[in-house]
């Protein structure tokens, strides 16, 4: 057995680093708040390759001296607590003296500090951990500290880093948190010299949600404040009508520190759940402000979580601040031009918009449609007669399941999910020979894209197009929709690109469909028939029909299933019936 030992310290700082430095966001996240921690007003992010070949950050905050630079290197120097004592009421982002240390010990680190008022700064470089210059340069007052190869002696982490879009969609998204915990802070992020971020000192946390989110949307925005006991919640929460498809745009900020708290989240969810579908998650800015004694920053190394003395009761108030905004009568908002949500016809065929009971349909199954150079824009494929898979239809339970009986069966299929896999695998049929229908606005939309959303449609472009869509960077977080594909063209635009880059935007893991699957089952559930919409028998058999010859007749693209069956034997012996 080997002897116990002290390691040394460049192998103390590497094994730090692995706790706080995750990927190149931690390390934005550190030196940003450092930044705010130093009395910056204007923090500048500089990056490329999202990251990982250069971080800046400068601020113009006090600076330090050469000695500080000196001890700022060192793990557990901090000039943020004494004693003890502070640890029960810490105010300031960073306090544990880590950050910086490990970072330079996984990275090519240059340090550029002068006390405010001053016109000589101290300069720092060195590598792995280990300084290799230190000058005295001239210098505006502030810090810059540069991190460049990040990860370079380690490069087993590297492996695990995502690409460069999805990790700039993390660094970003960490920025936007940041951003709206300090509206009166200046905020800018560059990527390659474009700035993908851009966040001017605001007054209210409305004009700062309104830079990052779209004014549009932080003016539709509910005010939230409620007090309950020793906690105070205030922010913004948008009316259901806004939801996304995932957490991204939920930001939870306690005393002026964005993090992540599970109960937290799921109360502010909790409280929405009455007007939201499962899949369907908030967008909400909410800042949590309780005595400082009552929360527990010192949980891990990163800062991101934090513990409570009563965290019922912090859950409790951000859900009845939540139900108590959401009774506002701003809440019900028009989102169409008559005000109210109309279901369309069943449409077999994503190149018709004429409804099964039409005539017009009646004499294109017949044959008897008057020759002319459009007949085949109202023709659908021929269907052949008889029971199918399902059996024959039985009718329509509450305006959502279709009920079929084979002589063996009972089914039932959801008519949203069993429309959204016909169109899936049409539209599949179709891309193959070509780039999909597409239907041009009458004016483009200029749309406000979240942060992180607008730096992927570069790369999406090209895979968006061929499905129909006609997107293009408009600057910053900005881009233009000029056409979308043709079965979508009622839905609002904002509305409609936001659930696409929810649904596309996801990482695609191991078990995720690539990105055009991803997006055609986008198309095809937006286009399907909904829950609740009556449909006539004749619908009804065709739906069946067109569900029978699919590849997949079971499972709709995203995975759900679309048919639920009884066997009439299990029924026939549970009321003891023997014929």
């Amino acid at each position: 057995m080997n002897p116990i030992r002290l390691l040394p310290d460049h192998l103390i700082n590497k094994i730090a680093a692995g706790e706080v430095v995750e990927r190149p966001a931690s390390v934005v996240k550190e030196l940003v708040e450092n930044a705010i921690d130093a009395g910056g007003h204007v923090i500048t992010v500089e990056l490329k390759d999202a990251g990982r070949q250069l971080i800046r950050v400068t601020d113009d905050g006090f600076g330090m001296t050469r000695a500080d630079v000196d001890m700022a290197l060192r793990r557990h120097a901090t000039s943020k607590i004494t004693d003890e004592g502070d640890l029960a009421a810490i105010a300031t982002l960073g306090f544990r003296g880590e950050a910086l240390p490990a970072i330079c010990a996984v990275s090519r680190f240059e340090i550029l500090s002068c006390l405010r008022g001053g016109v000589v700064g101290t300069l720092v470089r060195g590598a792995g951990g280990t300084v290799a210059d230190r000058l005295e340069v001239q210098a505006g007052s502030g810090t810059s500290v540069e991190v460049q190869d990040l990860f370079f002696n380690t490069p087993a982490r590297l492996k695990f880093l995502r690409s460069a879009p999805a990790e700039l969609a993390f660094i970003l998204r960490l920025l936007q948190g940041i951003a709206l915990s300090r509206p009166n802070l200046q905020l800018r992020a560059l990527h390659h010299g474009k700035a993908v971020l851009t966040a001017p000192a605001a007054a209210t946390l409305r004009d700062r949600v309104g830079a990052l989110l779209g004014f549009e949307t932080a003016e539709a925005m509910l005010d939230v404040d409620h007090t309950q006991g020793s906690v105070r919640v205030t922010g913004l929460a948008a009316p259901p009508q806004r939801a996304r498809g995932n957490r991204d745009e939920i930001t939870l900020i306690v005393n002026g520190r964005p993090v992540k708290d599970t109960a937290m989240a799921q109360g502010l969810i909790e409280a929405y759940r009455p007007m939201l579908p499962r899949h369907q998650f908030p967008v909400a800015a909410l800042l949590i402000d309780l005595p400082l004694p009552e929360v527990d920053v010192n949980v891990h190394p990163t800062k991101a979580w934090v513990r409570f003395r009563s965290p019922r009761l912090v859950q409790e108030a951000v859900f009845r601040a939540v139900q108590d905004a959401l009774r506002s009568q701003r809440v019900v908002q028009r989102h169409s031009a008559t005000g109210a949500q109309t279901w369309p016809p069943y449409s077999p065929s994503p190149q018709s918009a004429v409804p099964l009971s039409s005539p017009l349909n009646q004499e294109a199954v017949s044959g008897t449609t008057e020759s002319n150079s459009q007949g085949a824009l109202f023709e659908e494929t021929a269907v052949p007669y008889g029971t199918g898979r399902f059996g024959v239809v039985v009718g329509q339970l509450q305006e959502t399941f279709v009920v079929a009986a084979s002589d063996e069966e009972v089914f039932f299929i959801d008519q949203h999910v069993a429309h959204e896999r016909v169109l899936f695998e049409e539209l599949r049929r179709n891309l193959a020979s070509g780039p999909l229908a597409s239907q041009v606005l009458l004016f483009p939309q200029t749309l406000e894209l979240g942060a992180g959303k607008a730096a992927l449609l570069d790369e999406w472009s090209g895979d968006l197009e061929v499905l129909g869509f006609d997107l293009e960077g408009f600057g910053g977080q900005s881009a233009l929709l000029r056409a979308v594909p043709a079965l979508l063209k009622a839905e609002e635009p904002q509305r409609l690109i936001e659930g696409l880059l929810d649904e596309v935007g996801s990482p695609a893991g191991a078990q995720r469909a690539p990105l055009v699957e991803r997006a055609l089952a986008f198309v095809a559930c937006r286009a399907a028939i909904k829950a609740h919409a009556p449909l006539q028998r004749e619908e009804m058999v065709r739906l069946l029909a067109d569900l029978s010859a699919t590849e997949t007749p079971y499972f709709c693209p995203h995975g759900r299933p679309i048919v639920s069956r009884l066997s009439l034997k299990e029924i026939k012996r549970e009321l003891r019936r023997t014929w």
